[in-house]
């Protein structure tokens, strides 16, 4: 019983983040329903120095609500938040794009991808979109990855949707806040399940704000085996840099 206890660490203790490359944050001030300001905003980089993060994406959300989240808006605005941010940490710009009505018109003007062409997109908790399908699709044929977001939050998603979109090639990126229940009962279940199966390819922070980031990160027990599977979608996301 000692043995299986101590097995279990938390993410500060098993110093999975020392190093990391996150692809998924909301840390960019006053542009979405993230860090509201450039106080806060450093106020996290701190904490994030401290468990090891080293390279970071801002992800702000892009969708037909948020109209002034225009692509050369964003980048004045990641430009003038870069030029305030300590050395020790290297800040890259990219967008968690919403599957909407107005996502065409964004893809035809030029989107905001990691890497050259990853794009993390996302859809209602609810429902997906009529055409999602369709959308993932037309993202593939010109040249995109298609990076889905939290998957385990989907309530529409069941199984059979997980394997038809894990065999159509699109990858999935876990939020690391789901495995400890922030979103509840639900997503914690499914995204412990998919993480077992070897559905995600890359994880998240998706921070907006700190409390329940650190929360999790200090307090979520993971067994050896999930430490090592969150080990491996860590160093692919190294890949996305």
């Amino acid at each position: 019983m000692l043995t299986l206890f101590s097995s279990r660490k938390t993410i500060r203790q098993s110093n999975l983040l020392w190093g990391m490359t996150d692809v998924h944050s909301h840390l960019l001030p006053g542009v979405d329903d993230g860090v509201p300001n450039e106080v806060e905003a450093l106020r996290i980089l701190k904490y994030l120095q401290e468990i090891g993060v080293s390279r970071l994406y801002l992800t702000p959300h892009i969708m037909g609500d948020l109209e002034k989240n225009t692509s050369e808006n964003l980048k004045e605005r990641f430009d003038a938040f870069a030029r305030i941010c300590p050395d020790w940490i290297e800040l890259r710009l990219a967008g968690e794009y919403m599957l909407d009505s107005c996502f065409e018109k964004q893809r035809k003007t030029g989107l905001l991808v990691m890497n050259g062409r990853h794009v993390l997109v996302e859809t209602s908790y609810m429902s997906a979109p009529p055409d999602f399908l369709n959308m993932l699709y037309d993202l593939s044929l010109d040249g995109y990855t298609p990076i889905l977001a939290h998957p385990e939050r989907y309530l529409y998603m069941a199984d059979e949707d997980y394997r038809v979109l894990k065999d159509r090639g699109y990858k999935f990126q876990l939020n690391l806040m789901s495995l400890h229940g922030i979103y509840g009962r639900r997503a914690a279940q499914v995204s412990h399940c998919l993480l077992k199966n070897g559905y995600y390819d890359y994880v998240g922070s998706d921070l907006h704000w700190l409390g329940v980031y650190e929360d999790t990160v200090e307090h979520l027990l993971l067994t050896r085996t999930e430490q090592q599977q969150l080990k491996a979608l860590l160093e692919n996301n190294h890949s996305l840099w």
